[in-house]
């Protein structure tokens, strides 16, 4: 199926392993241009060839900035934004600081609100985008295995999602994921042992799966679907 993205050129934040590193795949696999950024400068080691690779803290404007403009002049004028990047904590309330919750926040939250509030209104100008943020059932739920500081930011990027579907329209669509439990490297097999029996599809989401998810949101075929949150979690929460 042509989703219509060829030749568009796409921002994976995070997009250097995971979740992200899966999404990037995809979308170079339907033909985009695209670049990751990861505060890791390591991180481009295992990246495939053709995706270009900056180093950025995203919670920093000034990084992001500098950043942009080094995708747009390797890369181009970008078209398709997935904030992916994240840091996860388990602390419980009581263990977690002020310091805690607000670093969590700022990588979570404020470096989406940063890259849709340089991005859109390009994209604007352009006449066509597609930004689609990595939220999570944490978001709806509150946190089973993570942080409230996590499930805040998580529920923060819903309204961060529809606020910028609103200021996009109507040539940007804004659009979030939330993933529950995702098979990843790092996932313990403790939590594969205990949700999957909790899950109606009886196993754990993949990496594959969230990506065709962000694929087809990014497409010409969900250009009528703007604010919208797309729930991968094998039926454990159904609303």
């Amino acid at each position: 199926m042509d989703l219509g993205i060829a030749g568009r050129v796409a921002l994976v934040t995070g997009g250097a392993r995971g979740i992200g590193l899966a999404i990037a795949e995809r979308l170079q696999a339907e033909g985009c241009r695209v670049a990751v950024c990861d505060i890791d400068p390591d991180a481009r080691s295992g990246l495939p060839e053709g995706i270009a690779f900056a180093r950025c803290d995203i919670s920093s404007e000034t990084e992001c900035s500098a950043m942009i403009a080094h995708i747009q002049q390797a890369v181009g004028p970008i078209d398709i934004l997935v904030n992916n990047a994240g840091i996860q904590s388990v602390l419980k309330l009581h263990e977690a600081t002020v310091g805690d919750f607000e670093r969590v926040l700022a990588v979570n939250l404020t470096g989406a609100f940063i890259l849709c509030r340089l991005l859109v209104p390009e994209m604007k100008q352009r006449g066509w985008g597609r930004v689609i943020n990595m939220s999570s059932m944490a978001g709806k739920v509150g946190g089973l295995t993570v942080s409230a500081s996590y499930a805040a930011s998580k529920a923060g990027m819903l309204g961060l999602t529809k606020s910028v579907a609103r200021a996009g329209a109507p040539e940007v669509t804004s659009n979030a994921l939330a993933p529950a439990f995702i098979a990843t490297q790092m996932t313990e097999a403790e939590t594969v042992a205990e949700y999957s029996s909790k899950i109606p599809v009886g196993r754990l989401g993949t990496p594959e799966e969230v990506a065709a998810a962000a694929a087809f949101l990014a497409s010409n075929l969900a250009g009528y679907i703007t604010g919208e949150v797309f729930d991968l979690n094998g039926g454990m929460l159904m609303d």
